[in-house]
């Protein structure tokens, strides 16, 4: 598997929410680049999810049951505040 370069990922961050899109991006900007390669392959696998998932993780509706996933999902949240 090769990996996405960053403009693509950074593209992949607009979900056409603009709150969704402002959180996703900034983490994106802020933290991908020098987040181990477990919390980016995370980064990767919650850009694959529907965004009414995203949505649900990242304004505390509902928690992902991975641990790795449930860690990045606490990181871009403290980015909000």
């Amino acid at each position: 598997m090769t990996a996405e370069p960053p403009g693509r990922l950074r593209w992949r961050c607009r979900r056409g929410m603009r709150e969704l899109d402002l959180l996703l991006e900034r983490w994106f900007e802020l933290h991908f680049e020098a987040a181990g390669a477990a919390r980016q392959r995370a980064f990767r696998w919650l850009l694959d999810e529907p965004d009414p998932q995203i949505v649900g993780w990242l304004f505390g509706r509902i928690r992902p049951d991975d641990p790795e996933l449930a860690a990045l999902v606490d990181d871009i949240v403290r980015v909000r505040h």
